[in-house]
């Protein structure tokens, strides 16, 4: 899977404290769902919206399921994703992450043989999906597009599939029961956009909106992050030489 190909984060920027705090956190906000769906008990403190503007600022610290962000005016958060957060994590990726076991989306020119007709100029790292061809190459939010089978004529097509072979240029993605040879020239755009907030590092920008017991700890209901470094394989140890 895509997760698994982004960087390692680097946790020994995580403290310990830092931990312990979440899961604080984590326990203090479902208390706080109960009081919210019951009457409010007295003395009770309800849940803050995060300030408009101040959900600006950068990563610092990337953990297992869990963010630490400088925000506006440079304040520390530890960030939690609530259940339904909208996340938005976009950038490019290196050369080396066309790889087998990717899952890629591209648009493709398609002939009436069912061949590749030209080179891509632009393929998309989502982290996953459904492997397939859909008629007309905008993807399903145009009209009347729909997926189709291996009959089909020659024209511009969204393929979602997984890269099976890496020949220099070309590569090989399985769409199904489909199989496309696309050559990728060295100037196509290979893009990151995917909800895998793990991919982060610090220095990333972000912005991120969410409810807070306590400043310091919120609970992200929209996280958007930019990546400042292209997404590459993980390097591989191989240990010391013998």
């Amino acid at each position: 899977m895509f997760l698994s190909q982004g960087p390692t984060p680097d946790r020994r920027l995580v403290p310990g404290p830092f931990l312990w705090h979440l899961a604080w956190m984590v326990a203090a906000w479902a208390a706080a769902d109960s009081v919210a769906q019951a009457q409010p008990r007295p003395g009770g403190t309800p849940p803050q919206k995060l300030a408009a503007g101040a959900g600006k600022g950068t990563v610092e610290a990337v953990g297992r399921g869990m963010l630490r962000l400088r925000l506006t005016g440079g304040d520390p958060w530890n960030v939690i994703l609530a259940p339904t957060a909208e996340v938005s994590v976009l950038g490019t990726a290196s050369r080396e992450l066309l790889q087998p076991g990717q899952f890629v989306v591209c648009s493709l020119q398609l002939d009436e043989f069912g061949k590749v007709a030209a080179p891509v100029t632009q393929i998309t790292f989502p982290g996953g999906g459904v492997p397939g061809v859909i008629a007309g190459g905008l993807g399903i939010a145009e009209p009347g597009a729909k997926r189709v089978g291996s009959k089909r004529p020659a024209g511009s097509y969204l393929v979602s599939g997984t890269i099976k072979l890496v020949a220099d240029t070309v590569i090989t993605v399985l769409a199904g029961k489909d199989r496309f040879e696309i050559e990728v020239p060295a100037d196509a755009e290979l893009i990151v956009k995917t909800t895998n907030f793990m991919l982060a590092s610090p220095g990333d920008q972000v912005e991120v909106e969410g409810l807070y017991l306590q400043k310091g700890e919120l609970q992200a209901t929209a996280l958007s992050i930019t990546l400042a470094k292209p997404v590459a394989p993980p390097s591989k140890n191989r240990g010391p030489k013998k």
